[in-house]
């Protein structure tokens, strides 16, 4: 991430103004992509998805990352967990990269990224020997199944839950569906993990992707007496989703991730109805997604600070304590990621 005189004008004077004297002195951030993607290729598809526009297919390896902490959060020590973002034809060379890494840096933490067909004793194998602390399942990992059809066991199925909670391991789960946290069939699942694997450590990213206010209202409360479920706010800007997590399942079962690099990029996000739209500085593409206001645009600063601020205010609306911002931005991932 290069220095600009956007940053100096925008970025840096948002983050003094808003966020230093708010975040902690030591943050974990447990959402992050890290890997060696070379990026797009000349004859390759356009992308078919906002962030992998902004990322243009490139993997931000983790010196990068680190050194975009240093940009990003002046004065304050970040320690990330890293998943790298793999076809089924390239997850091993990926995970590959995270091993390598995390053998050269302490303070930090990788998931590996997995297949679904992998057996109970292979997965273990992985972890192990990779010098993992958790796993990354995604929907796309998966075959043969129309994506609106595919649920959380298709990508997620029991013997890696099982092996997950056996061994301690970290979960951060991206639901699937349309209707997101909405959608019936994502919640029945997610309250059998709760109920099948009382020690389970789960993340469900995003707040369950719930960008937009209807997902969350429907979803986070069927979830409230589900003890042993976290959710991470990455990517996530809406207050509205925030203060209802806060005030239905308390900041001990909240974790701050960052989905970085992708929201370096300069951007506002809105909702029309159920749907997100993100306006982007300089944005050179167009998809369903993705808007401009050259008007106003120049006044973007990260999608990570809106993300931050939006918690900030929905934290002061609820009351939450200092020790309790301490706990969504370090504690509580650390317990987790310690094994205390």
């Amino acid at each position: 991430m290069d220095i600009t005189p956007h940053y100096f004008n925008v970025d840096f004077p948002f983050y003094k103004e808003y966020l230093r004297d708010f975040l902690p002195d030591r943050i974990i951030d447990v959402h992050t992509h890290s890997g060696n993607k070379p990026g797009r290729k000349p004859g390759d598809p356009e992308p078919t998805f906002w962030p992998e526009w902004v990322t243009f297919g490139c993997g931000m390896k983790l010196p990068n990352l680190l050194d975009a902490y240093l940009k990003m959060f002046p004065g304050k020590e970040v320690f990330p967990v890293c998943f790298s973002t793999s076809s089924r034809e390239d997850v091993d060379e990926r995970n590959a990269y995270i091993t390598e890494e995390l053998r050269q840096y302490k303070n930090v933490w990788g998931l590996l990224w997995t297949l679904p067909d992998w057996s109970k004793a292979e997965l273990i194998g992985r972890v192990d020997q990779g010098g993992f602390s958790g796993i990354k399942p995604y929907l796309s990992m998966v075959q043969d199944i129309p994506v609106e059809d595919i649920t959380i066991f298709d990508y997620l199925p029991h013997h890696h839950l099982e092996a997950a909670e056996e061994h301690g391991w970290v979960v951060i789960l991206h639901i699937p569906r349309k209707e997101r946290l909405a959608d019936p069939v994502n919640i029945a699942q997610l309250r059998e993990i709760s109920r099948a694997y009382p020690k389970i450590k789960l993340i469900i990213a995003h707040i369950g992707r719930s960008y937009c206010p209807r997902y969350g209202v429907e979803g986070i409360p069927r979830l409230r007496d589900c003890e042993n479920l976290l959710f991470d706010f990455s990517a996530n800007t809406n207050q509205v989703v925030m203060e209802l997590l806060i005030r239905e399942v308390g900041p001990k079962r909240i974790l701050f991730g960052s989905d970085m690099p992708i929201t370096a990029v300069r951007a506002k996000r809105i909702c029309e109805g159920d749907d997100y739209i993100n306006y982007v500085r300089h944005a050179d593409w167009q998809d369903s997604r993705t808007r401009r206001d050259v008007e106003e645009e120049e006044s973007y600063t990260f999608l990570l600070y809106e993300q931050i601020l939006a918690f900030k205010k929905a934290a002061v609306a609820c009351d939450l304590t200092k020790s309790d911002i301490e706990d969504v931005f370090f504690n509580n991932a650390y317990r987790l990621l310690t094994k205390i």
